[in-house]
């Protein structure tokens, strides 16, 4: 009853590959985000990276891949699974797993209208997946982080508009601006790129009207200065934009409002490439906090994957990283940067409020139960400094053993001052006389797939061909010679890549 374990527990796969010369010393977990009501939601695959001997409660740091990645690229090549060890941090990477519209291949779709706003899209399925990590895991609310490469980092920018209740700070590599066009980015293949832009007050009037926080998120901005793909003035743009939103009158330009720059630190390997790190703050002092910051350089074109388009577009992972898919290890230390700047910017600017409530939960974290089963909530139990013993409320209304779904329980205290304290239980309502997955694999050319019923024509005139079951791009629809394994889950459901209930 492999099916049954699966739901039982979600994967848990240990990292034991080296990366360079240190052993990644942690744990990575599998989970799906199922699809909600709101318009554009979809299932997402989702790796959740925790390191060994955390300190909780601890910071959240989401990495979104660029098109033609995946959540698998971030995690091997970032060099991030290294640094959440070094400064304890949870890694979380989606997969954007199947998309809507024309897209090159695992693009975040920050262009499209139906994918850049609060209560719809990708932007709200980022925020679902982070709400239920914070449900598994013991997250600092203060330090929600989000960061993300190519289409990733125009992603970054768009969930940290549509969601600037939620995040701490947001920094975009090879980024774009909040309500960019697909025209944005240089699809030529030509050296150096050419695109066309949106002037920056109407960037500044989209951010205006998507915006429902006063909070003035502070954003990195990571550019190459000679990036083919994302070319030069995204980064700029990204950075004059925040500060016309988010800065006061006299500090609203990067003349006035900046405060320091300096060479970017660290850097591995022996050149930097020129780098420059400018700090712009909320008053144009160094004392002060960012309002934007941004690391600019003249970075190689060509790059040592076979793969790559050698167009200057890419993460650069550090000494941790690889020289992978759009991926670098020398050059400024995106990973290091990125956390100092993180570890600079907490929301509301100070440390974690002491003197909080703290709530522990009793039992499982997911809880499966089985449909029709009746629920029974374990509890929970809060401790203050202070007080001592609190007693906790907890909303579990909403749970329906009698369909199948993912509820939650909330639980609250608060101490005598006024200080409330939060935890979240995840419940899922599993049907176990539900049909089980094959876990069959079939090897064939994309075109015999859609022969067979186990992938479907999709793209721009049906000239692509997508798994029937998660909707992943397997290649052109008229390939007849070049074999593709997918991989059953449930009976006539089809994934490029083995459902989570098959793995060992």
């Amino acid at each position: 009853m492999q099916w049954v374990r699966k739901l039982a527990t979600a994967a848990v796969v240990p990292i034991l590959a080296l990366l360079s010369a240190a052993a990644i010393a942690g744990t990575t977990h599998s989970f799906t985000f199922r699809a909600e009501s709101y318009p554009g939601s979809r299932d997402r695959h989702y790796k959740v990276y925790v390191p060994d001997g955390l300190a909780t409660p601890a910071p959240l740091v989401m990495a979104l891949h660029g098109c033609q990645q995946t959540n698998d690229d971030v995690l091997r090549d970032w060099g991030l699974t290294a640094a959440a060890d070094r400064h304890g941090f949870i890694l979380v990477a989606p997969f954007i797993t199947s998309y809507d519209g024309f897209r090159n291949t695992n693009c975040w779709g920050f262009w499209f209208d139906a994918h850049r706003h609060e209560g719809r899209g990708e932007p709200e399925d980022l925020r679902g997946i982070a709400q239920e990590v914070e449900a598994r895991f013991d997250i600092d609310p203060a330090r929600r982080y989000l960061t993300g490469l190519s289409s990733g980092g125009a992603m970054t920018a768009v969930a940290a508009t549509t969601h600037n209740e939620y995040w701490a700070a947001a920094a975009a590599a090879a980024g774009l601006p909040y309500g960019e066009d697909a025209a944005s980015v240089s699809l030529s293949g030509q050296c150096p790129g050419s695109a066309t832009f949106h002037g920056l007050d109407r960037i500044v009037a989209d951010m205006r009207a998507e915006l429902d926080d006063d909070y003035p998120i502070p954003l990195m901005v990571l550019q190459n200065e000679r990036d083919c793909t994302v070319v030069q003035p995204a980064g700029r743009n990204l950075r004059d934009a925040q500060l016309r939103v988010f800065g006061d009158t006299e500090h609203d330009t990067p003349a006035t409002a900046r405060a320091v720059q300096r060479p970017c630190s660290p850097i591995s390997g022996t050149d930097d490439y020129g780098c420059l790190h400018n700090l712009y703050t909320v008053d144009g002092t160094p004392a002060s906090r960012s309002v934007v910051e941004t690391v600019f350089y003249n970075g190689p074109i060509a790059t040592p994957h076979p793969n790559d388009t050698d167009h200057g577009h890419y993460w650069i992972g550090g000494a941790d990283g690889n020289n992978g898919r759009w991926s670098l290890r020398t050059g400024p230390s995106y990973p290091e940067i990125v956390w100092d700047f993180f570890a600079r910017h907490p929301r509301d600017g100070t440390a974690p409020p002491a003197g909080h409530p703290r709530i522990t939960l009793h039992g499982v974290n997911p809880l499966h139960i089985e449909l029709g089963t009746p629920f029974i909530d374990p509890g929970a139990s809060a401790e203050d400094a202070e007080d001592g013993t609190l007693p906790v409320s907890a909303d579990c209304g909403g749970v329906d053993t009698s369909r199948v779904g993912r509820y939650l329980c909330t639980y609250r205290a608060t101490d005598s001052e006024g200080n409330t304290a939060v935890a979240t239980r995840v419940v899922e309502v599993v049907d176990l006389s539900a049909p089980q997955p094959t876990c069959a694999a079939v090897s064939a050319a994309p075109a015999e797939h859609i022969s067979a019923g186990r992938a479907v024509r999709g793209g721009w005139f049906g000239l692509r061909a997508r798994a029937s079951g998660d909707g992943r791009d397997i290649g052109f629809a008229w390939n007849y010679w070049l074999p593709v394994t997918l991989f059953e889950g449930l009976p006539g459901e089809w994934y490029a890549s083995q459902p989570e209930a098959c793995r060992d």
